[in-house]
């Protein structure tokens, strides 16, 4: 099938982690600050504070922690317990997605081809029998624009 079709398995941990929360200490790791983070993921930084402190306020011990001082006055960092609760998390993705690998295929397989908006051609892809094939061109027919 196409390669731009994207199906993926998020992972979600009760109401408290979820792929936007691990995503947003991945970028806080990265940039070294809850501002730059948000930025980054085009968040408002109120927001991404609000995260941060429900994810800290949820677990023994905080997450993200204040950095005080530099030459850019400051900043965040992940502690080792946000490094050890992002590398579990991204741990269960990983496995998920060798786990529903298989149905995620099939889903994949019964997608609608795409259609070209300006040639009206479906894509055919993962057909055996290939794009000049009556299947291929049954789906061209199915899925016509206009």
């Amino acid at each position: 099938m196409a390669d731009d079709v994207d199906l993926q398995v998020q992972i979600r941990i009760l109401p408290l982690i979820g792929p936007g929360k691990m995503q947003l200490l991945e970028a806080i790791d990265r940039h070294g600050s809850i501002s730059a983070a948000a930025r980054s993921m085009g968040m408002a930084y109120p927001n991404a504070w609000k995260l941060m402190d429900s994810l800290n306020t949820h677990f023994r011990e905080p997450l993200v922690t204040r950095v005080i001082g530099g030459s850019r006055g400051g900043g965040a960092a992940l502690t080792e317990t946000g490094k050890a609760v992002l590398g579990i998390y991204r741990s269960v993705e990983a496995k998920a997605r060798i786990m529903f690998a298989g149905d995620v295929d099939a889903l994949r397989h019964l997608l609608a081809p795409r259609v070209s908006a300006e040639t009206g051609d479906a894509a055919c892809e993962g057909i055996e029998s290939g794009p000049g094939s009556a299947e291929c061109g049954e789906r061209k027919r199915r899925h016509r624009v206009g």
